[in-house]
């Protein structure tokens, strides 16, 4: 597993953190590291490194307009975001822009060599699917479909093991995955929207159903789900902090500092619960499955 990396963050010490876990670890070379938004997007486009890890707030430019323009020039990369910032609603932008995962500063070393690997697995099986599919001169939608029912197994598996796979929207899940997954391999340089998703789902469920569900209604469920699955974690990781699952799915399906307010909240109601988010939940899950 070897990638390229560009770091952009305005404080030093981030930056020389981040480039000994990636160098330490064997993940790869940084190309370049910066220290402003003034001169990022030229930077990033000129270099094409596999992964950007950038920050919110920067001096001259802020990490969104970055990744908008940069993705308007054609940067096909991926994108973590590493701030500081708490605000829900400029988090949620920074996945809808084209983020893959968010951290929370101050970083957790395990957290952020979790994401970093899982995201360069992810580069590794478009990489993957692009040769096959050069090989083959084509995508065979019958042999996508054949291997339908070794995927679903693997969601399914990954659900059973943080106890939702019972939960009522457990289906939703599923779906909303394999369609992310069928997306990823005919379109792997391109980006999807969760909503874009709901509304396929829900279209589908009414025609087989004759339900009035809406994209709301799957996202709602999804939620739930999600919620649940972040709520038996945290208790794992009461019962047990070094149980196997809790150390394998608190930093890949959610944002660490997210199950340990959890955990908080188990102890004591009068805590704020941990907040969960969906995309960062279903790209842990498909770094997992071997598609």
């Amino acid at each position: 597993m070897s990638n390229t990396f560009l770091i952009l963050d305005d404080d030093i010490n981030i930056r020389k953190m981040l480039k000994q876990l990636i160098l330490k670890n064997n993940l790869g070379r940084v190309v370049a590291e910066l220290s402003s938004g003034e001169h990022a997007v030229e930077e990033i486009i000129f270099y094409k490194p596999d992964i950007v890890l950038i920050d919110l707030l920067l001096p001259f430019k802020d990490g969104i307009d970055i990744i908008e323009q940069t993705i308007a020039q054609g940067y096909s990369g991926k994108f973590i975001m590493i701030s500081q910032v708490e605000n829900e609603e400029m988090i949620s932008n920074a996945y809808e822009k084209g983020i893959l995962f968010f951290i929370h500063k101050p970083i957790n070393r395990l957290e952020a060599l979790h994401v970093i690997k899982m995201v360069s697995q992810n580069i590794e099986l478009e990489r993957s699917v692009n040769m096959i599919r050069n090989v083959l001169s084509g995508f065979d939608a019958n042999s996508a479909q054949s291997g339908t029912s070794t995927v679903e197994d693997n969601i399914r598996s990954i659900l059973t093991d943080i106890g939702i796979i019972s939960e009522a929207g457990s289906k939703d899940l599923i779906a909303v995955i394999r369609k992310i997954i069928l997306y990823k391999k005919k379109n792997p340089l391109l980006s999807y929207q969760l909503q874009d998703i709901y509304q396929e789902i829900a279209e589908e469920e009414n025609g087989n159903k004759g339900t009035k569900a809406s994209a709301r209604t799957i996202e709602q469920r999804i939620r739930r789900t999600i919620l649940k699955a972040i709520e038996n974690i945290a208790q794992l990781g009461l019962d047990d902090y070094y149980n196997p699952k809790f150390t394998e799915y608190s930093s890949r399906l959610f944002e660490l500092k997210q199950v340990k307010q959890e955990m908080k909240f188990i102890e004591n109601p009068a805590e704020e619960r941990g907040k969960i988010n969906i995309k960062r939940f279903v790209e842990g899950v498909i770094s997992q499955i071997n598609f």
